[in-house]
């Protein structure tokens, strides 16, 4: 079992260390939750760190959709009766949680991943919120935060910290993984640029460690993002699928691909293809029935 262990962020407001780093805010109605863990067992841990601070949950906000976000919610609506507010179009995933395996199967998603890693529990929506701006009657702040998914959002706190959601991994993720799922890209390279001159007093990534100063891992994502780009034009100087172009570059990474690092690095590929296709540096081409993509000359 990963550690749940409540931190101090500022002010009213904390985190909780667990494997998605969870955003605790003391507001005038009762707690509030930024984000809710991958599941309900995650859920328990999170009422156990709020209960030993004889906290009520009264509000969950979801930065995006992703299962490990909003795993929590469904067992959180149950035990508390709390509200949940999601950003529009997160919201509908969160409501019908197949839409994720779908959206990257790219069709009926196959048994083996209609699984809780990429479906979790479907949770009511109480609330749909901007992607900027005021939360609903909060004191909390929301930002757009283009790249990772639909819809995602940043959230800015009156004690100057603000949840960046996945817009950061850690030094350690980008070694162990280098290709991180990505909806799109040039959003993604948009918001790098955007938080480097975004100020606040602590940042607070869902899959790093909170730290003052963030430009070392900007600059970190950043060049893993552009060398992942690198590569894919690498392996395509001769005319290759997706396939086969998946399977190189996975090969190249010393990546060992299951179901959903699959389902998640394939669309990943198309998304890095579009941006490529857009810059002019990748060409595609059907074939024999096939689609093609090679490096531009």
């Amino acid at each position: 079992m990963a550690r749940y262990e409540l931190k101090k962020g500022k002010g009213k407001t904390w985190y909780i260390e667990s494997p998605v780093n969870i955003g605790v805010f003391e507001g005038e109605k009762g707690i509030i939750l930024i984000d809710s863990g991958n599941d309900k067992e995650a859920g328990r841990e999170i009422r156990k760190v709020l209960d030993r601070k004889g906290w009520a949950l009264s509000l969950i906000i979801n930065t995006h959709s992703n299962g490990d976000h909003i795993g929590g919610n469904a067992y959180f609506n149950h035990i508390t009766g709390c509200s949940v507010a999601v950003p529009c179009l997160e919201a509908e995933y969160t409501k019908k949680p197949i839409l994720e395996p779908a959206f990257l199967w790219g069709g009926y998603p196959f048994k083996k991943i209609r699984n809780k890693f990429l479906m979790a529990k479907a949770s009511e929506v109480d609330f749909i919120i901007e992607n900027t701006g005021p939360i609903m009657d909060t004191p909390l702040e929301a930002f757009p935060l283009p790249g990772h998914f639909m819809n995602m959002i940043g959230i800015r706190t009156p004690d100057d910290v603000v949840f960046l959601a996945d817009t950061l991994f850690g030094e350690d993720i980008l070694s162990k993984y280098r290709m991180v799922f990505l909806y799109d890209i040039e959003g993604y390279l948009r918001t790098l640029d955007m938080l480097s001159g975004l100020e606040a007093d602590l940042y607070v990534p869902s899959h790093a460690s909170p730290r003052e100063d963030i430009q070392t891992l900007i600059e970190a994502n950043r060049r893993n993002t552009l060398d992942v780009a690198e590569t894919i034009i690498r392996e395509s100087r001769e005319p290759v699928d997706t396939e086969e172009l998946l399977k190189n570059v996975c090969d190249r990474f010393g990546i060992q691909l299951d179901y959903n690092q699959y389902v998640l690095l394939m669309s990943t590929l198309k998304s890095y293809l579009t941006y490529l296709n857009d810059r002019g540096n990748m060409v595609p081409e059907i074939r024999e029935n096939r689609l093609l993509w090679q490096a531009a000359e």
